[in-house]
């Protein structure tokens, strides 16, 4: 089976449209890399690195793999238009949400742990009038 038939296929069992499985793709690799990554690594700063460098290359790989008859037939200028326009896009649905998460992980602190616990909401602090 080549690759366009398991695509179809996929596509098929899942119905889902062929623009979300590229994010869910992109986005599951680059989450099951970091988990795969996190025994061999310790520092997070550089496992996101690498889950990002490998969700990149497998969308890379894709796409050549979506292309391949006409790039080993006419070389990358065999492409027209619409088949650069569609990779392109695929490769964007692919990259973005990993690039994303990659940039506020580095960037912010939404996923770093907090220093300070957050008090009980149930416990009340008794009032003293000075």
């Amino acid at each position: 089976m080549d690759f366009t038939a398991f695509k179809i296929n996929v596509i098929e069992v899942s119905g889902l449209a062929k623009d979300a499985l590229h994010i869910y793709v992109g986005v599951g690799i680059y989450l099951l890399c970091l988990l795969v990554l996190r025994p061999i690594i310790k520092k997070q700063s550089i496992r996101s690195f690498m889950a990002l460098v490998v969700v990149t290359g497998i969308a890379l790989l894709g796409e050549y793999l979506d292309n391949r008859n006409t790039i080993e037939a006419s070389g990358m200028a065999g492409l027209n238009h619409e088949q650069l326009v569609a990779s392109l896009r695929d490769l964007i649905n692919t990259c973005l949400l990993p690039y994303v998460l990659y940039a506020l992980n580095k960037w912010t602190t939404l996923f770093q742990a907090s220093i300070n616990k957050p008090k009980s909401l149930t416990k009340r602090h008794k009032k003293t009038d000075y």
